[in-house]
Order: structure tokens, then sequence, then C-alpha cells
């Protein structure tokens, strides 16, 4: 209850306001943000490396298929549909089929040991959380999970190598991964499928006419639909049973291998910063392109005051402090050359000018609680009379009692005062609580009068109390 008048009679201290402000930071901004993005390592796949399609209990599969990379399947080494091409169910492999003619043999036996340490690589790494639709995001590198531990694509997810053809991307599913027919991930700006993971808690089904992208690390079974093109590796059957199979139906899946792009000269993308403001948090970010990717530098100038350039990123971030027009110029440098952008200019201006916060005092009735007097602009009826006024200047005999709404207009024939001035102890609901149940108590007492349990006597005292009430409230 102390805190709840404090606050009403805006006796909170600067300290409180401060724990509070700390206390919220601490809590709900907190609770909403998911911390860091977090870094990715590369996943080991070992002798699983050479794999397009790994089973553990076989694989099926309908239509003309192509696939570049080897197959294999164990412990169960079923394969249905692997006819040689053209015929109505079979496959055009570039690479080893170890099911024919020696079925689960040593090579896919160890690629199965291979997928487990991978599949458990993928899964120790830390992860930020996104939402469970990937359609739609944009993503740079890291490792990402979802708060329903299941994964859904029902448009495109662009995955962004930010001119580092080394970024790895890794995505964890506690449960499943379902694209639809119109699921697509796309690579920008150096992301390569080989360094992209899909770690699946228990099965893969990607949808009819749908790309991917990506090495699938399934626990359970991986089904595609009709016209699927993959570019990675669907390795299923990770269990400790071996029980996964692979179901395909007219697709295209090609191993991927990852590529070292020749070396290029920066030129920058992005160089044209905009103006800035004291006070108000900016960002920035100079992009180039070029490989491998190139950092960044202050070549000349200043930069404003208060701002910082991250050389990795190209990132300008902080919060401007003093105001101007500041001049630099940027170079980007990799192993190529390096490039120079500039003069650039931000102009930093003003911000809105604050001061120190205050209180707006109250109106009173100070200068006008006894009879006479003219009180313009208070916030209650001036007192009024029939005796001679008070005024600053001497006042006439009262003419008649004051009553308006901004105070007594009527009160006396000479000079009135001018109220003053000051801050109410009890200011809102207090002064209005106050007022009102002094006016209560005169009503009973004229109630008890009027059925002869009462006299003017009591009235009068009732009257006292409202007015002791009323003096309070104004301090």
């Amino acid at each position: 209850m102390r805190f709840l008048k404090n606050v009403r009679g805006g006796r909170i201290g600067a300290a409180s306001v401060a724990i509070l402000t700390v206390l919220f930071s601490a809590g709900l901004v907190g609770a909403f943000v998911g911390g860091a993005q977090a870094a990715a390592t590369g996943v080991p796949l070992g002798t699983a490396d050479s794999y397009a399609v790994l089973a553990g209990s076989g694989i099926t599969n309908t239509g003309m298929t192509t696939i570049a990379g080897d197959v294999g399947s164990s412990p169960t080494s079923s394969e249905t549909g692997f006819a040689a091409c053209p015929s109505a169910n079979c496959v055009a492999l570039t690479g080893a089929n170890h099911t024919s003619p020696n079925p689960n043999d040593t090579a896919t036996q160890q690629a199965k040991a291979a997928l487990t340490t991978a599949y458990n690589d993928a899964a120790g790494q830390s992860p930020t959380m996104v939402p469970t639709e990937l359609a739609g995001q944009t993503l740079t590198a890291g490792v990402y999970d979802s708060a329903s531990g299941t994964f859904g694509m029902t448009g495109t997810l662009v995955l962004d190598g930010q001119n580092n053809p080394n970024s790895v991307f890794i995505f964890q599913t506690a449960s499943t991964l379902i694209t639809g027919g119109t699921g697509n991930v796309s690579l920008i700006r150096g992301a390569q499928s080989c360094n992209v993971f899909w770690k699946v808690g228990s099965a893969a089904t990607l949808g009819a006419g749908s790309t991917f992208r990506g090495t699938i690390l399934a626990h359970d079974d991986i089904s595609l639909g009709n016209g699927v093109t993959v570019d990675g590796r669907l390795l299923g059957g990770e269990q400790a049973s071996g029980a996964g199979a692979v179901t395909l139906i007219h697709d295209t899946i090609t191993k991927p291998t990852c590529s070292t792009p020749a070396p290029s000269t920066p030129a920058f993308t992005a160089d044209t910063p905009p103006a800035a403001t004291v006070g108000t948090p900016y960002s920035y970010s100079f992009t180039a392109s070029g490989s491998p990717a190139p950092t960044f530098t202050v070549a000349s100038g200043n930069l404003p005051t208060g701002l910082t350039l991250d050389s990795a990123t190209g990132a300008l971030s902080g919060t401007p402090s003093a105001g101007g027009t500041y001049t630099f110029s940027i170079t980007a440098t990799n192993a190529a050359g390096s490039v120079t952008s500039g003069p650039l200019a931000i102009t930093v201006g003003p911000g809105l000018a604050t001061g120190p916060t205050t209180t707006a005092p109250g109106n009173t009735i100070s200068g006008n609680t006894t009879p006479g007097g003219t009180a313009p602009g208070n916030t209650a009826p001036g007192a009024g009379g029939t005796s001679p006024g008070t005024g600053a200047s001497g006042g006439g005999p009262g003419a008649a009692r004051g009553g308006g709404a901004n105070g007594g207009s009527s009160n006396g024939t000479g000079p009135g005062t001018t109220s003053n001035s000051s801050i109410l102890p009890f200011t809102g609901v207090d002064a209005l609580w106050m007022s009102v149940t002094g006016l209560i108590l005169v009503l009973m007492g004229v109630a008890l009068l009027h059925l002869g349990r009462g006299s003017p006597a009591l009235v009068r005292f009732f009257r006292k109390q409202w007015s002791a009430m009323w003096d309070r409230s104004l301090g």
C-alpha cells in the first residue's frame, strides 16, 4: 500500500525507477530474446561422405530416378526399383551400389557408424530458436531449432553465406522435417549445399516437386514425393537398430561437393550510410563482394563519435554522442586486393531537447479561504461570504456567495486577492474523497434535522468537520 501511495503522490525516486528498469530488462527482455546467434561448425561425415543415399532397412524406388553418389543399406540390404535404365522403375546411378553384388558390405556398415557420429555431432551443437515454418526466412550461418521441435517449409528458405564459402548451417528437429511441394532452399552469397545439415529426430518427408539442399541425417525414414530435386544427401536409419527406409519416386539426388571460388577483388555493394541523430541508436552495414570474404577498415577521416566499425562484418553501429558532419573512407580488403569507398559523410543531427522531470503545481485557494475576494482559475469553488472581504488591497462587504466552477467571481465588492499556488499534498482521488466525505457528513446533519432528530448545532458540527477535512486536503 505504501508503494501505491508513493506512486500516486509522485514520490517514486530515480533509484526506484532504475531498479524497475533493470528488473524489466533482465526478466521480460531476457524471456523474449533467444540470445546471440549460435556459431556452427562443420559436421564430420567420415566414410558416409561418399553416399548420396544411405538406408538401414532398404531403398524403394518408383519411376526413373537419377542418383549421383554411392548408395547402400545396412543392416537390411534390400533394393527395389533399381533396374538399369531405361525401364519402368529404374535408377540412373553415377557411383557405387553397395547392395549389389555385395549386400551389406563393410563399407556400408562403416558408413552407418559414421552416420551415427555425424548425427550426434549435429545434435550436440547449441542452437538459436527460429519459427517452425522456415519459408520466408533468410538465415545466416548458424545452428537452428524451433520451439515445436519440428520444421516445415511451404515456400522458399534463403540461406545467406555472407560471401563466406565455408559458412555452415545446421537445422535440428526433435521429430519431423516436412516440406510442401513449393518448398525450396535457396543459397546466396557463397552458401554451399555441402555445408548445410539437417539433423532429423524421427522422419523426413520432402513434398512432390520441391527443391531441397543439404544433407539429411535422419533417425528414421526419409520419403520423397514425385519429382523432388535434392542437392545433398539422404542418410537415414541412424537409430541403434539401424532401421530406416528411404523411398524415392522419379527423383534426382546429387551428392554435393564443396568448391573454393577463385579469388576475386572486393567490390562494394552497399556504401551509402544514412544520417544519424545524437542519442539515437544507429546501425548500418557496409557490404562488398569478393572471394575470400573481405574485411573492413577506416582508411581515412573519422567516424561519428560513439560509432564503431566491425571489421569482420562491416557493421557500423553505436549511439552518436556529438553532432556535426563526419567525413571518412572505408576500405574492403581480401587476399585478391582491396577497394576504398569515399570520401563518405554522415551528418549527425541534434537529438530532442530534454530537461529534468518536474511536477506542475496544482491550484489551491490558499489566499481565498475567508469571505470575500475572487479566486480565478481555482479548481474548487470560492468561499464567498457575507462579511467584509480581505483582499490584498482591502475588500468591501461581500455581496454574494461565490460558487463558480472556476472560483468565486462575485465574492465581495472590493479588490479581491489572487490565489497563491502550491502543490497539494492530496491530489486527484484523495482531494475528491476528502471533500465528498465531508459533504456527506453535512447532508447527514441536515437530514437528521429534518427528521426531528437533530439540531442546527449538529449541522454546524458536521459542517465544521467538513471544513477541517477540506483544510487537510489543501495542506
